[in-house]
Order: structure tokens, then sequence, then C-alpha cells
């Protein structure tokens, strides 16, 4: 790719890196989480799993807790330096995959799939997520790159410098997500070879020596984690229950059974395809009819359509049939998607057919429809009389304003492969000046620091005990409340526990408090959010369910409550018999 489509590929790509990374708070689910590792990464003694409430923490391998951690320490415990280390994941899947349909089929192509490759829906939400995804999305496109430049040259200082891309790629996936991280760049480069039936290929000494190099990392990284005190029981986690345990139902110890949440369905994935590439998916239908036939295709641009097939069609079987399923786990799969659509853009025809412009088309309409919904939305939350200021209306109005823009520019381009700058400035206009306000309402409603610190004040400087509490709730104990508060984490319901519980409760003393995060919590509705809005009037209050505070743990009262807006509730208990606030708590101040 020349450099003229490499900046203007980074003039467009930074922008929507920067608004998506640092113009957000941490965002349920999984982000608290996350934060809370990558916080105690940057402070605890041994670096070989991160810590949560104390304890190891081995679901994952810990790439995106020591780059987080290291750029805590560097920078302080924001999310803005928690993320940081995206900021590189994003350019890296951008610039790889621009490199890679670059040298296939030039510089409109690199462009093209560098540019969808971070903006196609699910890999966006991705890259832009506090999670070990992130890392995975840019090795495995890392992993193809070099794949691709090893299959494709005769000359052997670029084939080494191939292979150590593919390696180093290999190396980023399997640290951010085990060896679930090769489902795509491994069967991707075999199928290359079979396909081509390039035999040969696999008796190169510089395959076998990053083979080498890749077996001694993951080995010193399981021998370290060996050491610790569970070493072994959080092998097991990494290697068996997280891994086999999300494709095939585990007799697991709770807490580990996988295949007990997020269940798939069949053909889920083929039914949430066209969600995944928005607003890429008719452009993704145009390049797998272009494919069909480019695949048989000689030379390299026929080896990057056969690479993209080979990428997608075994690991979207694969996660087909496991028995866990979730649309982040198909981010790496929709990578080759974007590598199909800049072969699409970079091999068109000056004079495209019918089907052809109608997909460019289509493209066109639902860019501007993705406007014009983010648009309102910026405008419904700005403008909401409840929360809105000098600020949010500015902001509301420059939302707005380039809602219009992107809609205009996107319906007055032609409808061809040539209209893909003006598409992806349409696209670059949404990700960040109509999506930007929407992300500072969604910062106040997401935030845990507030509740922690209303919590905190209404505690007082006893100690204080979580109950029930999920991921969510230890890591906003982690993050936001004082150290050392949080002495007893009760989350199992066992008479175990529950024993330990009261036991310290009795030793704490009157001065001790409980936090109970309210199960069966109620999600609001639209209504909910309307009157939360201030569009309609407060809805007439319901009489809810008495908070009856958990049994065994001896006699507690309910002092007040935390909502955050959404439903999710908090109560703070303390010793002494339950009175009439059980059935209706105040709020903490």
């Amino acid at each position: 790719m020349n450099r003229l489509a490499s900046l203007r590929l980074l003039l467009l790509v930074l922008p929507i890196a920067c608004v998506g990374l640092f113009g957000r708070g941490y965002f349920t689910p999984d982000e608290p989480r996350e934060a809370s590792l990558v916080v105690a990464m940057a402070s605890q003694a041994q670096w070989a799993l991160p810590e949560l409430a104390g304890r190891p923490f081995a679901e994952k391998p810990p790439l995106l807790y020591w780059l987080g951690g290291a750029s805590v320490s560097a920078f302080g415990a924001t999310p803005a330096a928690a993320r940081a280390p995206n900021l590189l994941y994003f350019l890296v899947t951008a610039l790889a995959l621009a490199a890679l349909a670059g040298r296939a089929a030039g510089p409109a192509a690199g462009f093209a799939a560098g540019f969808v490759a971070v903006t196609a829906l699910q890999i966006y939400q991705v890259l832009i997520w506090l999670a070990t995804d992130a890392p995975l999305v840019a090795g495995t496109a890392l992993a193809l790159l070099g794949g691709y430049t090893a299959l494709t040259t005769e000359i052997p200082r670029t084939r080494l410098l191939g292979y150590g891309g593919f390696y180093a790629g290999l190396a980023l996936a399997f640290f951010a997500k085990g060896f679930a991280g090769w489902l795509v760049p491994v069967p991707a480069f075999l199928g290359v070879i079979v396909l081509e039936r390039r035999w040969r290929e696999l008796a190169r000494a510089e395959l076998w020596l990053g083979t080498l190099l890749l077996i001694v990392a993951i080995g010193s990284w399981v021998y370290c984690v060996d050491l610790l005190p569970e070493g072994r029981e959080s092998l097991k986690v990494v290697f068996w229950y997280n891994l086999v345990g999300r494709a095939l139902p585990l007799a697991a110890p709770p807490g580990y059974a996988y295949a007990a949440g997020h269940q798939n369905s069949f053909g889920k994935y083929f039914l949430e395809l066209p969600l995944y590439l928005l607003p890429w998916v008719a452009v993704a239908f145009a390049a797998l009819r272009r494919g069909l036939g480019g695949w048989r295709d000689p030379g390299p641009t026929g080896t990057a359509w056969r690479l993209a097939f080979g990428a997608v069609v075994p690991a979207t079987i694969l996660l087909s049939l496991a028995a866990t399923a979730r649309g982040v786990y198909y981010g790496p799969v929709a990578l080759a998607f974007a590598l199909l659509i800049g072969l699409e853009v970079g091999t068109a025809s000056v004079a495209p057919d019918r089907i052809e412009r109608a997909c460019w088309r289509l493209t066109a309409w639902l860019i501007a429809a993705l406007a014009l919904a983010l648009g309102t939305t910026a405008g419904l939350v700005c403008f909401a009389p409840a929360t809105r200021d000098t600020n949010a209306v500015l902001l509301g109005a420059v939302a707005i304003a380039a809602a219009v823009a992107a809609t205009g520019i996107a319906l007055s381009a032609r409808a061809s492969a040539a209209a893909m700058p003006r598409y992806a400035l349409a696209v670059a206009i949404v990700l960040t000046l109509v999506i930007g306000p929407v992300y500072r309402a969604l910062n106040g409603w997401q935030d845990l620091e507030a509740p922690a610190r209303r919590v905190s004040a209404a505690a007082g400087p006893g100690p204080l005990f979580l109950l029930d509490a999920d991921e969510t709730t230890l890591a906003m104990a982690s993050l936001y409340l004082p150290p050392g508060r949080g002495r007893l984490a009760l989350s199992s319901s066992s008479p175990a526990a529950i024993a330990d519980a009261r036991a310290a409760l009795a030793t704490a003393g009157e001065a001790a408090r409980v936090l109970w995060l309210v199960p069966d919590r109620a999600n609001w509705g639209s209504a909910g959010w309307l009157a939360f809005l201030g569009y309609r009037p407060a809805l007439v209050a319901v009489p809810a369910p008495a908070l009856v505070p958990p049994a065994g743990l001896g006699a507690l009262r309910i002092v007040c409550r935390v909502v955050r807006p959404g439903g999710r509730t908090f109560a703070l208990l303390a010793a002494g018999t339950a009175t009439g606030e059980a059935a209706a708590p105040r709020s903490c101040p």
C-alpha cells in the first residue's frame, strides 16, 4: 500500500480509535472486571496471572493485563491509561489488513480492508473494549499478514520476515486468549497449503524455527504459573475448563461451568452475521460473490482469496458447533470479511454489474441509517429535560449536524468501489462526532465510581463486607472502595460461606456494614428510561417486593440502597432487627 493510502487510512482511523477508547469510562459488562485486573497487575508481586479480590484469575493468559498494568503504572489508574494499549491493537489491526490486501490487490484494496477491519460493528466493539478479544484480533491480523507474506514471496529475507510476523501474531493471539486464539490464522494458513498443494512449505526451516520459539515462550509462561501456590488448578482452568469447557459441556466446579452461560443455538452466527458486519454487510455479499470465482485464481491475488475463505469457513463451522456462543468470539473471523471486501474493491471492474451497484447503493443507505439512528439517539440524550446542560446541548447540536453531513456524503457517492473513500469519510464522521456525545451520556449511566462513593460515605469507617458479589461488584470494590474494606467477598450461599460471613460480622461488631447486590433486580424498560430523561412524568410507584436480607447471617437491617440507572441495586446492611425500611429503604445520600 502506498504512502498516500496509508496516510489517508491513519487520518480516518486514529480519531475513531481515540473517541472509542478515551471518550468512555468503564462500561458493563466485563470492562470493570478487566479494569480491576489491570490495576491489580500494576501493583501485585507476581506477574504470571492477574488477581481478582486477592486470588489468581486464570480465565485467560495475561497479555491484556501485562500491557494494561504497565500503562497504569506509568500514567495512573484511569480508564484512558488502562485502554492505552488498545490503541496499539487498533492500529496493528488496521495496518496489517491494509498491508495484506494492498500486497494482493493494490492501494485501494489496502485502504478498504484496513478501514473495514476496524469499523465493522463487531470488530469495532472488540477493539475499543477493555477485554482480551482486542489483542486477539490484533494478533490474528498480524498472523494473517505474516502467513500471506511468507507464502507469496521467493525472497528468503522477506519470507523470514513473513514467518516472523506469523509467529508474532500467534504469540499475541495465544497470550490474549489461549489456544482458541489460533482458530482463525492456523486453519487459514494450512488451507492455503492444502488448496495450492504446497507441501514443500511444511519443510522450510523458518517455519519450524518459529514453532520452536513459540513453544519456548508458552512453556516459560506455563512454568511460571505452575510455580504459584494454586498454579496447577489455574492451568487446568486455562487449558481445560475455559478452553474445552466452552466447546463441550464438562463436569466443572461452580464458577468454571462455562458451557452453562452464553449457550449456543443452531445457526446463531449465520443469523447474526449481517449485524456483525454493519454497515458493510451488503458489500461483503458482493465480495463473497466475486470470491466464489476469485479463490481459484493463480498468483498472489488468488492466494489472498484462498486465505480469506480459509479464515472464514473452518472457524465458522467450529464456532457453530461449540456449546457457547458470543458475538465477540466472531471478531477474528470478521477480519476475513474485511480482507474479502478489500479484494472486492481492488479487483472490481470499471463498470460494475447491476448486483454490485445495488450492493454499494445499499451500503450507502446503511451508513445513512446508522448516522441518523445515532444522531437521533445523541439528540435524545443531549436535549433530555432532566439531564441537559450547556455542554450537552452544544454536543447534541454537533452530533445532529454531523449525522446529516455523513448522510449526505454517503448518499451522494457513486454506487461503486471507487466511492469507498467517501463511504469511509461518512463512517468516520459517525464514529467520532456523532457517537462521541452518546458516549458522554453513557459515562454517567455506566459509572461505578459514583455509587461506590455513596456506599463508602454511608458505610462509615468500619469494616465493609461484600455479599452476593458478582464480578462487577468485586471490581467496583477493588477500583473505588478504600483499600482493605472489602475484607470478605461472599459470592456463594453455601453453608460454609454463610458461616464464615456470620463469624466475620460477629467479630467486626456494630460498626460493620454489608454491601448486598440485590438479586432479581428489575431492568428498566423504555418507559423507565424516558421518565429518567424527563420526557415523561415519573412512573407511578408500584409497591416493590420487600427487600429481605439474606437468611443465615443473623439479624440485619437495611440502612439504605443505591440504584444505578437501568435497575442494578445495592443495599447497605447493618446489624440490628429488620424494620419497615425493608419494604422501602431510603436511598444512600
